[in-house]
Parts: C-alpha cells; sequence; structure tokens
C-alpha cells in the first residue's frame, strides 16, 4: 500500500512559490492587528464596505446628477449660453478621464488609503475651486478637476477597496455596495438643491467641498485599511484554510496564487476586457446622455419639469432592489449571463424613453432603466476582480474607467448633435438602443479569460 500511496501524483510546486502553512498559521497571516481592528468584533472586511458606499456617495458633486443642478445658475450667473457650458463640461471630463490608469498604478503601489485621502483632499479643493469660477475658462478647469478626482478617481478608488476583502462573497458585497449609488442619485439632489435655494450656488460647492473632507478624511485615517492580510486576516473574513482530501496541509482557497493575476497588458489582449469596457463606457455614454437632456426631451413631449423627479424616484428605487438582488445572483450564476440580460434591459428602457408621452411613461422609464442598470453593474462590477485578479486591479480599473468618464463626456453631445442633424431624438434614440441589444450578444462571449502565467507579474 505505501508503494502504490508513493506513485499518487503530487499536485505541483510553483518555483519560487511559499512552503506550504504550518498548521499554527493555518487561521490567518501572521500579521498584527492594530487597536482599531481588534476593536472590532467581525470580519473587518464589512467596516469597509460601508466606508466605500460613503465614499461613492461623496463623488456626487463631481457626477453629472450633481452637476446638472448648477447649469442654470452657471448660464445666467457667468453669462454663458448653455451651449459654452456643454462645451466645457465636454472637454474638461474628456481630458478628465485621460490620468485613470496612472490613479490606479498609484493605488496599486501605495496602497488605497494612502490614494484615496490625496484624492479626497484634491477633490475638497476642487469643489472649493467651483464656487469662485468667473468665466468659461475657469469654468472648464473646474469640470475637469471636479470630474477627474470626483467622477473618475474617487469612484475607482471606492470601488476597488470592496475588491480587495472579498472573493466568494464578492458578488453579494459588490450589490450592497452599489446601493450608495441610488442612495446619492434620490438625496444628493434634494440636498443641494435645498442648499442652492438657501445660501446660493457658489456658498453651497463651499459646504460640498468641507463636507467631502469631513465625511472622508475621518474615516480614511483611522478606519480605513488597504487589504486583509495587512492586518492578519483572510478574504472574505475565512477563519481557517480547508484541507484537501490528498493533501495533508491546508490550501488558501481561491488566493492570489491561485486565481489569475493578469497584468495590464495581458488584459488588453483577452476578448472580455474589450466587451466589459464596452458595455460600461456605452452604459456611461447613454445613461448621462438621456439623464443631460431629459427636462428638454420632456418639454417635447408636452411634460413639465416637475415630471422629471418622477424619472429619478423610480430609477433609485428599482436600481436598489436590483442592484442588491444583482449582486446575491452575481455569487450563484456565471456573470456573462447575467451582464446580457442586463445589456438588453437597457436597450429596453431607451424604447421606454422615446415613447415617454405621459407622467405613467415616465414611471415606467424610470422602472426599467434602474433594473438593467442594476443588473448590469452588478455584473459587471463583480467581472473585474473575479477576471483578472487583484495584483494590477488597480491599472486595469483606471484604464476601463478612462473610456467610461469618455463616454460619460461625448453621451450628451453626439445626442444633442445627432438630435440637430436628424431632425428629433428619436433616430439616435434608437441607435442606442441597437447599440444595447448588440452588446447583449456580445456579453455572452465575456467569460473569464484563458489563464496563461501561474503567478503574477508585477
Amino acid at each position: 500500500m505505501a508503494a502504490v500511496a508513493s506513485l499518487e501524483p503530487k499536485p505541483p510546486q510553483r518555483e519560487g512559490s511559499a512552503k506550504p502553512p504550518e498548521t499554527k498559521s493555518e487561521a490567518a497571516p501572521a500579521t498584527r492587528p492594530d487597536w482599531v481592528v481588534r476593536a472590532v468584533p467581525f470580519f473587518y472586511g464589512w467596516l469597509i464596505l460601508p466606508i466605500s458606499m460613503v465614499a461613492q456617495f461623496t463623488t456626487s458633486p463631481g457626477q453629472t446628477y450633481g452637476v446638472s443642478l448648477f447649469n442654470t445658475h452657471f448660464s445666467n450667473d457667468l453669462q454663458l449660453s448653455p451651449l459654452d457650458v456643454s462645451f466645457a463640461y465636454m472637454w474638461g471630463t474628456i481630458i478628465a478621464s485621460l490620468p485613470m490608469s496612472l490613479v490606479g498604478g498609484f493605488a496599486d503601489r501605495f496602497g488605497i488609503r494612502r490614494s484615496m485621502t490625496a484624492v479626497v483632499l484634491i477633490f475638497g479643493c476642487a469643489c472649493l475651486f467651483m464656487s469662485q469660477v468667473g468665466g468659461v475658462w475657469s469654468l472648464f478647469l473646474g469640470f475637469l478637476l471636479i470630474r477627474m478626482f470626483g467622477q473618475g478617481s474617487l469612484t475607482l478608488l471606492a470601488t476597488n477597496s470592496v475588491d480587495m476583502w472579498f472573493r466568494k462573497r464578492l458578488g453579494f458585497a459588490v450589490g450592497i455596495r452599489n446601493l450608495s449609488m441610488p442612495m446619492a442619485l434620490a438625496l444628493f439632489p434634494l440636498i443641494s438643491e435645498a442648499l442652492i435655494d438657501n445660501i446660493g450656488w457658489r456658498s453651497t460647492y463651499v459646504v460640498l467641498g468641507l463636507g467631502v473632507w469631513g465625511l472622508m478624511l475621518p474615516l480614511l485615517l483611522v478606519f480605513f485599511r488597504n487589504r486583509p492580510e495587512d492586518i492578519g486576516q483572510l478574504p472574505d473574513g475565512v477563519k481557517q484554510l480547508p484541507v484537501k482530501p490528498h493533501l495533508s496541509t491546508p490550501v488558501e482557497p481561491e488566493s492570489d496564487a491561485h486565481l489569475p493575476q493578469f497584468t495590464l497588458g495581458e488584459a488588453l489582449l483577452t476578448r472580455s476586457y474589450w466587451i466589459l469596457v464596452t458595455l460600461m463606457s456605452s452604459w456611461a455614454m447613454i445613461a448621462t446622455a438621456l439623464t443631460f437632456v431629459m427636462v428638454r426631451f420632456l418639454q417635447s413631449r408636452g411634460l413639465s419639469e416637475d415630471d422629471a423627479p418622477v424619472i429619478f424616484l423610480c430609477t433609485a428605487l428599482t436600481m436598489a432592489i436590483c442592484q442588491f438582488v444583482g449582486g446575491w445572483l452575481a455569487d450563484h450564476i456565471k456573470l456573462h449571463w447575467l451582464m446580457s440580460v442586463g445589456a438588453a434591459g437597457l436597450a429596453l428602457s431607451v424604447i421606454c424613453y422615446a415613447n415617454i408621452t405621459s407622467v405613467y411613461g415616465c414611471a415606467l422609464f424610470g422602472l426599467v432603466f434602474g433594473a438593467a442598470q442594476g443588473v448590469a453593474v452588478s455584473g459587471a462590477s463583480s467581472a473585474w476582480a473575479r477576471y483578472f485578479g487583484r495584483a494590477h486591479l488597480g491599472k486595469i480599473k483606471g484604464s476601463s474607467m478612462t473610456w467610461i468618464v469618455a463616454g460619460s463626456a461625448a453621451g450628451p453631445y453626439l445626442l444633442n448633435l445627432g438630435a440637430d442633424y436628424c431632425g428629433g431624438y428619436e433616430p439616435v434614440l434608437w441607435l442606442f438602443t441597437a447599440t444595447f441589444a448588440a452588446l447583449a450578444i456580445a456579453c455572452m462571449f465575456c467569460t473569464p479569460p484563458h489563464v496563461k502565467y501561474s503567478q503574477p507579474q508585477f
């Protein structure tokens, strides 16, 4: 029997890999936790999750739904035409999209905590700068700063922080984290509108900048930690490493050594990377375009500006529900099917938008639009870490964020340009529908890429 046992195949040992962990260290890495971590009686990732949600909420001054509230004031007080404001917004956003890979690279090298602290400091200063703009060029610079460090950098780092702490439960965690998006969509316009009515738009930007600092800096300096391994824990709060039947030593499930660890160059060569980028950038482009011209579009259908909040509330409601459910589904079904269903739903939502003729049509569009975004974003958000690993996630998601931010800049301009040439919004809306329909088919092929490297290349 001993001779037979000796002939059994043994698992391959990677060259240069560490020896299997001893029984003494089965529980977690041997890093000593600090006093803050010791005071938390549960897995620390569940504390990182709400911090990332707060970070996502504080990006609101740099998001389209946050900027749109100030557009009329920019035109009236700065004596700028709507075309001037949209021109400054478009080019500020396009240029803001370019350095996202660098921001992700800094996070990979120096850690998310340091990178996010620097971004929050600069973003707060950008909000203060917006309170002092006096013309089209200073407005362009303000848009550049709040879009680069709010919508782009802070969003990137907030989403990456959760990816570092979860593996098997990543979809569930992402579903909870993404609830901050509909919460911000529902609450931030109300907060900003109240501030503008009471203290004016310039003072509102001062309050927003101070609010970003007040909310984020204490959380980052006291509670935020980069990775579970840094504090002696394992992803998902695993207490000890399971032992496979044919091994006498524990093996960490889905550890970094066993997961694919793509560099940015390797990710760029995969089909799934480009499908993910196309899906997310098309979503950003079309969703921003529909939101940016919403009031004007409703007025063209005989409705009023007062009907727009119906869309926002319905969108926030179904987005919250479907992001939570979609996050749970991301842990239980193939991600490419989830993204395909989401893209098909987005195509249906554009059809609903094109057929709005009453307040009930507004509600129907909002419900379908929110549900489709929730499903699509849940699948795509979980795919980055699961498909490409953590080692170079900052650079990989940063490069995708460049396309996403650029898409959000081009969307309103392309929709208005197409409407001018075609005599209405409808032809462009049907083009948007066809885009999402094609992506619904393409997402069926957005499967985990083939692993060509056994170890991460740093």
